[in-house]
Formats: structure tokens, C-alpha cells, sequence
């Protein structure tokens, strides 16, 4: 940059904050970027704070970011109350919703405040939360963009993929949402998640694809604030046939080499299984376990959003990665480099 540009980077002040680990981390690798341009403070809040947060795994987020990037920060704050709004150029949030608290941050702000997207979902939090917890809403890519205070920005922690691109395949790898040892959820519009139960498992028939791939299965659990990743591992284990090659992993150190490792990925629609279509991994996605096309969801037209059935199931496994859907979905994505589009957006708000 130039000298003038340098020293406002050098006087600017941005407050991070980070709300929950599962939806945050997506965004947390701009932060050794913008450390080496803007003085960053950080405010845990939600699920991050230290001791009112939850979580539901098996390896703590809050640990895993201090780990990585608590060195990156002048202050931490773990109250709102300790903050001088009036100190800062720009605020930027992990998430975009109300029930983290958002609000009244953005009642006292001093300066612009930008959200960043909680993931796949028919809620819309971009839209309907505009000036109400931010200014401005960073979301994945071109698809999203349906109003002007929105900022494309990609998914930073996918660029890292790129490093795994030629490592072994190991397993195949089968994510999970609901499960059937709990009532699955309705939305408020009455679409219902069907659970991962007897029928889910069965349908896949992994005894068959394990013999076809010639590899281990490996099953990802979603661990939840409010759940019992040991009771979610133990369902799972009973509906598991004889004989199969398994293992069941709930918070693993490192989601893109447990993606990049696998020869297939099954799963719901989420925001995690943009991951493997990056790395042009066959892939498939089976419709009403997770959020696919209903409403503003990133999966509509989607080649890999399919029903559970098993033949289709391997058909679509055969097809072609489509490049057009990651283009439109992900700014970035082809290339493994959002981080570099989410920090050029960043100067820009800080410049402007």
C-alpha cells in the first residue's frame, strides 16, 4: 500500500467478535491478515465466552481459538461494559443474528458494524437483521446478493484446502445432522428434517459402498451447545451392520484435511459440504435432512442435492464437480482465495 494508506491502516482500530465457534470459524483465518494492517481487540460473547458459554463437542472451540489466535489481539474483553466504542474504525461480528447479543453492540456502536453469514439456512439473518445487529452482511458469494448493503467475501477457512489437495484418500466420510434418538426439527415455515435414524442408515447400504471403495468409513457427528455427542455416538454405533470398517468422530483438529482424506462425502446440505465440491471430491447431498433449495439456501441447482436412494445415489457420485454452482456460491472457491476478496472488502470499508 501506499504511505498514506499505511498510516490510516496503522491508526485504525477494528473490535472482532467472535459469538460461536461452529458458524465462526468459517471467517476466523483473516485474523493474522488484519492484525498485520489494523490494531484488533477481541469481545468473546455467546457461546464464546469463557465461562456463560456452552459447548457440546469433544474439544472445546473456545481453547481451539485462543490456540490460534488469541496472540493476535491487543485487548480481550468478556463484558461489553469494559468496551470504548468511541476508540474504533470498524466492527466486525462472526455471525449476524440477535440471540448472540448483536444488538446492543450495535446500539452503541461508534462506527460501522458488519455481520458475517451463520451458514445455510431458509432464515435469511442477512436481510431481515439489516440495522439491527449490522450495517452491512458479509455473505459467501454472487447467489447471495440480493440487496446492496450484502459483501460477497467467500469462505476464508476453505482456502486451506488448497494445501490437501493431493493428499492420500483414507476413508469415506458421511456427516450427520439430526438424529433419530431425538424429535427432529421444524421450521417456522413447516419444513421438517428428517432424522437420521434406522431407515437413514440402512438406505445407505455403507456395507456395500465399503466394499465397492475398497476403504474405512469414517462418520462426522455435529456436536451441539445443547447436545450429548456420546449419546449421538452410541445411536449411531447401534445401527451400524456387521462387519463394517468404521470409526465416529466428533470434533476433529482439522475439518479441511478430514474432508480433503475422503474418496466419497455423504451428507445434508450444509455450509461444511461445500468443502469437498471444492476439492472436486465426489459428493452427495440428500434432500430434507438439512437445508437444500427451500427458500434463499445456497444448494438450489445443485447437481448433488439428490433424494436418498441408493442407485442415484452412486450415478450422481460418477458426475462431473459442477464449477458453474461453486463460481456463483462461493467468491473464491475455485480459486482458494476468499481470504484474499474478504480483506480487499475490508480496506475498502476502513478506506471509505
Amino acid at each position: 500500500p501506499n504511505i498514506s494508506c499505511y498510516t490510516l491502516h496503522l491508526m485504525s482500530n477494528i473490535l472482532f467478535i467472535t459469538t460461536q465457534y461452529r458458524s465462526g470459524e468459517r471467517i476466523y483465518p483473516i485474523i493474522p491478515y488484519l492484525s498485520e494492517q489494523y490494531n484488533l481487540d477481541l469481545l468473546k460473547t455467546y457461546h464464546m465466552h469463557p465461562t456463560r458459554g456452552k459447548w457440546g463437542g469433544n474439544n472445546d472451540g473456545r481453547e481451539i481459538f485462543d490456540k490460534k489466535y488469541k496472540q493476535y489481539f491487543q485487548k480481550v474483553f468478556k463484558e461489553i461494559n469494559d468496551i470504548h466504542f468511541e476508540k474504533y474504525n470498524l466492527i466486525i461480528s462472526d455471525d449476524c443474528r440477535l440471540q448472540s447479543g448483536m444488538g446492543e453492540i450495535y446500539q452503541r456502536r461508534k462506527c460501522l458494524m458488519i455481520g458475517n453469514s451463520h451458514g445455510n439456512n431458509r432464515f435469511n439473518y442477512p436481510v431481515i437483521n439489516y440495522q439491527k445487529c449490522f450495517d452491512g452482511c458479509f455473505v459467501f458469494g454472487e447467489k447471495e446478493l440480493t440487496h446492496q448493503h450484502l459483501i460477497p467475501g467467500g469462505i476464508p477457512s476453505n482456502d486451506e484446502l488448497e494445501k490437501y489437495k493431493n493428499v492420500e484418500k483414507q476413508h469415506i466420510l458421511l456427516i450427520t445432522n439430526f438424529l433419530g434418538n431425538k424429535p427432529t426439527y421444524t421450521d417456522p415455515w413447516g419444513f421438517h428434517f428428517l432424522p437420521m435414524d434406522k431407515n437413514f442408515f440402512d438406505s445407505l447400504r455403507l456395507l456395500d459402498l465399503q466394499k465397492k471403495y475398497n476403504i474405512p468409513v469414517k462418520i462426522k457427528v455435529k456436536s451441539r451447545e445443547d447436545g450429548n455427542h456420546k449419546e449421538d455416538v452410541n445411536y449411531i454405533k447401534n445401527l451400524l451392520p456387521d462387519g463394517l470398517d468404521c470409526e465416529i468422530v466428533v470434533d476433529v483438529e482439522d475439518d479441511n484435511l478430514l474432508i480433503a482424506q475422503s474418496k466419497i462425502v455423504l451428507g445434508h446440505p450444509s455450509t461444511m459440504m461445500l468443502k469437498p465440491l471444492q476439492l472436486k471430491i465426489p459428493t452427495v447431498m440428500f434432500r430434507n435432512y438439512g437445508y437444500g433449495d427451500e427458500g434463499g439456501c445456497i444448494y438450489k441447482n445443485c447437481n448433488q442435492l439428490i433424494e436418498l436412494e441408493y442407485n442415484q445415489m452412486i450415478e450422481t457420485l460418477k458426475s462431473p464437480p459442477d464449477l458453474k454452482f461453486l463460481e456463483k456460491t462461493i467468491l473464491g472457491g475455485l480459486g482458494f482465495n476468499s481470504i484474499d476478496h474478504y480483506i480487499h472488502y475490508i480496506n475498502q470499508i476502513i478506506l471509505n
